[in-house]
């Protein structure tokens, strides 16, 4: 299966430490048609969310400073429209348990795998309703 590329209005905003990770993710959500800003840290992206909210967050889980469990919590207290997803390289079910309580609506593991990532987009993509909450 690969990704199709369709026409989007989401924005989203992709939130890592890994300049890799941020490279690779926006080069793969452009091609599927969305706006992508991408960000270092979860202070960076408050500023980003308070200025020009994202309709999709794509956080990292381990980050230094204030991780992507502590940021997903502000986003979704101050933004609760924001559909988020984690990410990470150790899936472990207390960290999957967390990111729901703490508002995320899906959670995609590293290696990133192009065809699961879409689906989670495609799961949280349109309005708030239609995402589960």
């Amino acid at each position: 299966m690969t990704p199709r590329q369709v026409a989007r209005r989401e924005k989203v905003l992709v939130v890592d430490d890994e300049q890799g990770i941020r490279i690779l993710l926006t080069r793969m959500l452009r091609d599927w048609g969305y706006g992508v800003r991408d960000v270092g840290s979860a202070a960076e992206a408050l500023e980003v969310m308070a200025t020009d909210p994202a309709e999709i967050l794509l956080c990292d889980v381990s980050m230094p400073e204030h991780d992507g469990l502590w940021l997903a919590e502000q986003v979704h207290a101050k933004w609760p429209q924001t559909a988020i997803i984690m990410s990470t390289a150790h899936q472990d079910t207390h960290t999957v348990q967390t990111s729901r309580k703490v508002g995320a609506v899906a959670y995609v593991t590293k290696p990133f795998v192009p065809y699961m990532l879409q689906e989670a987009l495609e799961r949280v993509s349109g309005p708030p309703a239609s995402r589960g909450r």
